[in-house]
């Protein structure tokens, strides 16, 4: 990371524009202003620190009325407003190809901003509209992992890898699902006020540092959205036969193919080749037993088709960046052990009869 060098303001543009809630756009303002606060405040007034000066922009001034509970009021629109150092794109939502033609709107605006000196930043799926300006071609690119296929067919230009949380090339900066605005923005503090003020913003709004992948998230299930049924049946067959050894050869020969046409077919319709298709779909099976049974991870990786223990956690590994243990604590166990603790909390705290 380049720490910028210090100014006295920071001037933000956040995107206004009706999407699926509030806290894609007031999440950011919100943490944006608080660290100014705790600037001041915790670590002393300083005329030369940094500060954001953030500011909502529309199309139009029209209030905007978000998820039928709140009314947002943009104070600028895209002729009115100030020259940003930095612009926000949040989330446009899950619907996100039929959200983009009402947005496009911003994009002659984003573009001149851009070849100004601007700082475009989008988050989740607000990567869609930063590369319909064309700012992303031939660069390096994240979105919410469950959009990457989507974002792949509808910008090929564009190398994806939506494995990554955050990605900074420099001018364009793109972010993970709509809550890791959470790890852009202290990324983005850091960035422009420096690391301890990083850390004293996320400590005292308990945001957890260091979070660098989408990995642990991810559910491994968009590959069968496709028209090819012959192909289809064949993924619900490795699905209910993980245990077994499905060679490619028996999987063609199930599917009446050549095991060329098959690996052919089964890449053109899934995405990606059979073999580690099959893996992926072990790992997701090995997440779903450790989130909830009992059986020890030996017993786990025999039911999804492994037998070499050492194997199965390097790939496991791979695929989540997570041990099989530490997932278990964290998506299993672990919430057990805090609704366990947050009980014994409250017993202390209250007092008894």
């Amino acid at each position: 990371m380049k720490v910028t060098p210090q100014q006295r303001t920071t001037n933000v543009a956040i995107l206004a524009f009706e999407t699926f809630a509030t806290i894609p756009i007031t999440g950011p303002m919100e943490i944006l202003n608080e660290s100014c606060a705790l600037q001041r405040d915790l670590l002393g007034a300083d005329e030369n620190r940094t500060s954001f000066d953030v500011e909502l922009v529309a199309l139009t001034k029209k209030p905007l009325r978000l998820n039928r509970t709140v009314t947002l009021h943009p104070q600028a629109t895209v002729s009115t407003a100030r020259r940003p150092d930095l612009i926000l794109i949040p989330s446009s939502g899950p619907k996100v190809l039929e959200a983009l033609p009402a947005l496009r709107g911003f994009i002659p605006w984003i573009q001149a901003c851009s070849a100004r000196g601007s700082r475009v930043v989008s988050m989740c799926t607000g990567t869609f509209l930063l590369a319909e300006t064309g700012l992303l071609d031939g660069r390096t690119a994240t979105t919410h992992w469950f959009f990457a296929d989507l974002f792949r067919r509808s910008y090929p230009k564009v190398n994806l890898y939506p494995d990554r949380l955050i990605i900074d090339e420099g001018n364009v900066i793109t972010s993970g699902a709509a809550t890791s605005f959470l790890d852009l923005i202290l990324y983005l503090v850091e960035l422009y006020c420096g690391r301890d003020a990083a850390i004293l913003t996320a400590k005292v709004l308990l945001i957890e540092m260091g979070r660098y992948t989408q990995l642990p998230y991810t559910i491994f299930s968009t590959q069968k959205m496709h028209d090819d049924r012959q192909i289809l049946r064949l993924q619900q067959f490795m699905e209910a036969n993980l245990q077994r050894e499905l060679t490619i050869e028996l999987l063609a020969n199930r599917a009446g193919m050549s095991v060329r046409n098959f690996d052919r077919r089964f890449r053109s319709a899934a995405g990606e080749a059979p073999s580690s298709y099959l893996q992926k779909l072990r790992i997701e099976k090995a997440k779903r037993l450790l989130e909830s049974s009992n059986d020890s991870i030996a017993e786990i990786m025999i039911k999804v088709g492994y037998e070499d223990e050492r194997s199965f956690r390097r790939l496991f590994h791979a695929l989540t960046d997570l041990s099989p243990k530490t997932y278990r604590q964290r998506y299993s166990a672990q919430g057990d052990q805090m609704k366990t603790y947050a009980q014994r909390s409250l017993r202390h705290l209250v007092p008894q009869a």
